[in-house]
């Protein structure tokens, strides 16, 4: 529940002693999918997921075009002061790398509540195409068929999706822990693969030195900013359509009651112009946001 009085905690971005926090995010080109904040807390154990929309509106721009615009140091500086939290690290993989990892490890184990199905998602296995789709129950997934599961969302949302990325990456995780000091070549070889397919800011050493620190950490998924909670749905659209018609009132008045032909086509102009679906945070303040993550991040229990 969201308190009335919501803090003002500013837009300087607080950093927890003894805590790193990590973007992990996914792209396809230069377009930025997935966007999930990871705190590390050492004195919990716990790695603490938060998973941002990327039609969040932030600066009269969609969160995820950072990237596109201004490269990934701009788009931590950003989510930085969005979520009130110092990110410290991030990486960005590619699709085609997130393939490559998941099929280094054996693949992955997934279960789902509910059956993934999507007619628009189209898919070719064995030279066989057919629509998405993914019964209830558990599933041991390829690369490629845990890029389809983490990319779906028409017959869903975005909110949906994200829970099934952090799905994932727990998943990743699991397998993972089969992995010891023993396995050190193998690592390396995989650390060193995944690496050279993402941008980052970590180097191999600092890759394989987090892999066995926190490699038994509890990751506590299933926390996405959403319209269920702090974030609410505006389409721009409306504002496009109301600006339009409210300049074209100024002429009407000087060209008498309808304004003549070419004015009755641009009215028809304006009232046909379409928005986009974005998200904002609940009455226009940040710091719902920042609250939300304060609330996450401040009451860890420790195990």
């Amino acid at each position: 529940m969201i308190p009335e009085q919501i803090p003002d905690y500013g837009e300087q971005a607080v950093v927890l002693a003894g805590q790193t926090n990590w973007l992990i995010a996914g792209k396809n080109g230069n377009l930025v999918d997935t966007m999930i904040f990871a705190n590390i807390n050492p004195e919990t154990r716990r790695i603490t997921l938060i998973s941002l929309p990327r039609d969040l509106y932030y600066n009269n721009r969609k969160i995820n075009s950072y990237y596109a615009l201004y490269g990934l140091d701009e788009m931590k500086r950003v989510l930085s002061t969005i979520t009130g939290f110092q990110i410290d690290r991030y990486i960005m993989v590619d699709m085609y790398a997130f393939i490559e990892v998941i099929d280094l490890i054996g693949g992955v184990d997934v279960h789902l509540e509910e059956a993934v199905i999507d007619p628009t998602y189209r898919v070719n296995d064995g030279g066989q195409w057919s629509t998405l789709y993914y019964r209830a129950g558990d599933h041991h997934l390829s690369g490629k068929q845990a890029l389809r599961l983490a990319r779906t969302r028409h017959t869903s949302s975005d909110f949906a999706r994200a829970e099934r990325q952090q799905m994932i990456l727990k998943s990743i995780q699991a397998k993972a822990r089969n992995f010891g000091f023993g396995d050190a070549d193998k690592l390396s070889s995989l650390a060193t693969a995944v690496l050279s397919r993402t941008e980052t800011d970590i180097g191999l050493a600092e890759a394989l030195a987090s892999y066995f620190r926190f490699q038994g950490f509890e990751i506590a998924g299933g926390n996405v900013l959403s319209s269920g909670n702090v974030l609410e749905s505006k389409d721009t659209g409306a504002k496009k359509r109301e600006d339009c018609l409210g300049a074209l009132a100024v002429r009407q008045d000087s060209a008498g009651p309808d304004g003549g032909e070419d004015f009755q086509k641009a009215r028809a102009a304006c009232e046909a112009l379409k928005g986009e679906y974005i998200l904002l945070p609940r009455n226009g303040n940040w710091n719902t946001i920042r609250w939300y993550f304060h609330q996450l991040l401040e009451a860890q229990p420790v195990l």
